[in-house]
């Protein structure tokens, strides 16, 4: 295996590149461990993605990156229950910047739909933070977090997922309203 660093190189999207090289870890784990011992019911992943932040009383929309990190308990094939923290990234508007991170709990139900595919649906409490520039402090809120997607099994350890996120409780100041949507990619390792 080949070790040589040299052509990584920083960038001011670190974040997005450490994820990207867990995700690559995990699938090697993944693929290596395939025949070993059964799964336990706990996994691990991330992801990356946009997310459109509505601003001027709804009118306007942004865009920013994000990621997220989540780790959870699966009950059986059809139930789950996931914490995650999601960085949804920073937004201007109005001469305003605001740093929007969200904490939350969720419930899970997936249907299987065979070949390795699954469709889920998540129902959940998110802790919803912005930070605004310019002296203008930061504003928290809790609310409810909505999301559906798929998956897809690449071995029984490891899976890939596609999904889409609806904050609907994100803390109202200085011109952002309170949706926020996002989609994403990420993958999940069962260990």
């Amino acid at each position: 295996m080949n070790r040589d660093n040299n052509n990584i190189r920083p960038s001011t999207h670190g974040k997005k590149a450490g994820l990207l090289a867990a995700a690559a870890m995990a699938l090697t784990l993944g693929a290596g461990v395939a025949h070993a011992d059964p799964v336990t019911p706990y996994y691990i992943g991330g992801d990356v993605g946009k997310t459109t932040q509505r601003v001027d009383g709804n009118a306007q929309k942004r865009t920013s990156d994000s990621y997220s990190i989540f780790g959870g308990y699966k009950f059986n094939e059809n139930f789950a229950v996931e914490a995650a923290y999601t960085d949804l990234g920073k937004v201007d508007f109005g001469g305003v910047s605001a740093k929007n991170k969200v904490y939350s709990l969720d419930g899970i139900a997936r249907a299987p739909l065979g070949a390795g595919f699954g469709v889920y649906g998540k129902v959940g409490v998110a802790y919803a933070q912005r930070d605004f520039n310019n002296g203008l402090g930061d504003k928290d809120k809790t609310g409810l977090k909505l999301g559906v997607g798929v998956d897809y099994a690449l071995t029984k350890n490891v899976s890939l997922r596609a999904e889409a996120t609806r904050f609907n409780n994100m803390p109202q100041a200085n011109g952002f309203d309170k949706k926020d949507d996002r989609l994403s990619l990420g993958v999940a390792y069962q260990f």
